[in-house]
């Protein structure tokens, strides 16, 4: 029996589910499935400001050279651009950030005393994904020369298209029609992955994005692009953003709840493009499917992703992932439309999602003045997924790949495209994000001298961190570590300690590290900081060799950052 019989009244044919789309006033007549783009949808542009994927009717992606070279075609063009160097990667390569805005901006100062809300948006930090990085390209020519010169009124808006420079031109072969016959990698020179470094901070491109981007321009919104594989959902674009318990939960819950439908809403109506949320089924276990979770999509409630690092700080973040099916000019047209719609909303929501942010601030400070001292403040050290309710999800039943006959080049069997999706109901929707074990939010923590290095991180994610300059006397909470084991979690080697927290009254000598967290990033020091967080700095193993050396093989020791609720003298 085919799949389809077997879905029985889950299945609603593909052309009444584009007549239900296109229902509502106002949209296409069609929605756009599998690899159909409207013609000509990027513009009729003289060749010098083409990029490489429209000069070679989307068959190559753009090497770092020709990167450098676009930019600096649109300098020639615009008084509405600004470029500096964000960092020199490994290899010796720049790596430009582009600063969009009218009148032109050219420091953070300028923007502050503008008003104006900051949005970034990065593409390329995986190589192996470009489409972001070129529907990026396309979308600064049309904002500084095209039709979108308007995106600018309201908004100052940053632009790093290629973060990982030297994994754009370490090219590979792919053997596949999906996406161009040479491609980057995803690790930079190092072999490192750059996407997995927002809390270690071990990688210059990271430790410079924080530095240079974030921590100067203290962005509103950070947009981070990427390319998804191995599901048969039919979305061209999907979306999620950060999913921290730990983190504050106004950013995460208006994106989530406000621009994520606002978004999705315009992308439909104007682009032909159905989006969702970035999920995954579990399909290959049975069909039809019957969970849609982020645990199927590696989008977990750590803090180790870009976006997700940057939830911790009070401000907003989005995920893209374009669909591995589809044609490489499919992945750039959604990626293009979901990128414009973004900008139109921030265009004009900044200022309200600037409060936001801010009220996040104010009442994570106002939390911690008024209840630290005394314990009662609590936070999560560990999250998981729990259902929504139940979904419906357009999919694609037949999805399977083939050899072109005569070649060694895999692709999507054209049939199972053609046909279209289909909509599979009732889906269990496991994506809301909670909390399950927490522990005292201190009024702040004390670090020994000796850990420098320590105290340099937290300083490069924004954190303020003080000098003792005479000794003082606290009560508070430190950690007696009974064990300290590795486990392995997806791909990573990380570290557990198994233990427990007793309450203290300790006396550090002048010189000592203080991070007070009477402050806005109280939330991503608590992160980085506290000992049962699974990808904190304990996690990442940045305290191992020292546990090791006082003895934590043999016998209980004491974790070095010490929990203070009150300063007794």
């Amino acid at each position: 029996m085919s799949p389809r019989k077997k879905l029985g009244l889950l299945v609603i044919p593909w052309i009444l589910v584009v007549a239900f789309s296109a229902a509502s006033p106002g949209q296409l007549e069609k929605i756009y499935w599998g690899s159909e783009v409207p013609a000509g949808w990027s513009g009729d542009w003289p060749v010098e400001f083409q990029t490489v994927p429209e000069k070679t009717n989307f068959q190559k992606t753009t090497p770092h050279h020709e990167i450098l070279e676009f930019i600096n075609g649109l300098l020639w063009k615009s008084e509405n651009l600004h470029v500096f160097n964000m960092y020199t990667s490994e290899l010796r390569n720049v790596c430009p950030l582009v600063i969009m805005a009218n009148p032109r901006v050219t420091s953070p100062e300028d923007a502050k005393a503008s008003g104006k809300p900051v949005v970034y948006l990065q593409a390329n930090i995986h190589p192996s994904e470009p489409s972001g990085k070129e529907a990026l390209l396309i979308l600064m020519r049309d904002i500084l020369l095209g039709d979108k010169k308007h995106l600018l009124n309201n908004q100052v808006i940053l632009v790093v298209p290629s973060l990982n420079v030297d994994g754009n031109d370490a090219w590979s072969l792919t053997a596949s029609t999906t996406l161009p016959g040479l491609l980057g990698t995803r690790t930079n020179a190092l072999g490192y992955d750059l996407n997995r470094d927002a809390i270690k901070l071990e990688t210059p491109a990271v430790r410079e994005l924080y530095r240079n981007v974030f921590n100067r321009w203290d962005p509103v919104l950070v947009y981070c692009s990427h390319h998804m594989g191995g599901q048969k959902y039919a979305y061209p674009i999907v979306y999620c953003t950060s999913n921290v318990p730990t983190a504050h939960p106004g950013p995460r819950g208006y994106v989530h709840e406000t621009l994520f439908p606002a978004v999705r809403s315009a992308v439909r109506e104007k682009w032909g493009v159905e989006t969702f949320f970035h999920a995954g089924t579990n399909h290959s276990e049975a069909w039809p499917p019957t969970i849609w979770t982020f645990d199927l999509s590696a989008w977990t409630v750590e803090g180790k992703f870009i976006v997700s690092g940057y939830g911790l700080r009070n401000r907003m973040s989005i995920l893209v992932e374009s669909a591995w099916h589809n044609t490489f000019e499919k992945h750039i047209y959604s990626q293009y439309a979901y990128a414009s719609e973004l900008l139109e909303y921030t265009n004009t929501h900044g200022k309200e999602m600037m409060k936001v942010c801010f009220d996040a601030d104010q009442d994570t400070v106002n939390k911690v003045m008024a209840k630290a001292e005394s314990g009662q403040l609590k936070n999560w050290v560990e999250g998981k997924y729990e259902s929504r309710g139940k979904v419906d999800l357009f999919m694609y039943p037949e999805v399977e790949y083939e050899y072109i006959p005569g070649t060694s080049i895999r692709r999507i069997k054209p049939a199972a495209l053609e046909k279209g999706p289909v909509v599979i109901r009732g889906i269990e929707d496991i994506t809301k994000p909670v909390g399950i074990k927490e522990a005292t939010f201190p009024r702040g923590y004390l670090i020994p001298a000796k850990f420098k290095d320590i105290v340099e991180k937290l300083r490069i994610h924004n954190i303020n961190v003080h000098v003792l300059e005479k000794s003082v006397k606290v009560s508070g909470e430190e950690f007696v570590v009974d064990n300290l084991k590795k486990v392995q979690k997806r791909g990573y080697e990380m570290t557990e300690l198994e233990g427990g927290f007793l309450k203290s009254t300790k006396e550090f000598p002048a010189g000592t590290y203080q991070v007070d967290l009477a402050q806005p990033l109280a939330n991503m020091a608590f992160y980085c900081l506290e000992p049962e967080v699974g990808d904190g700095f304990v996690g990442w193993g940045l305290f191992d060799d020292y546990l090791i050396s006082i003895g934590v093989r043999e016998r209980s020791v004491v974790y070095p950052v010490f929990k203070y609720l009150k300063i007794v003298e």
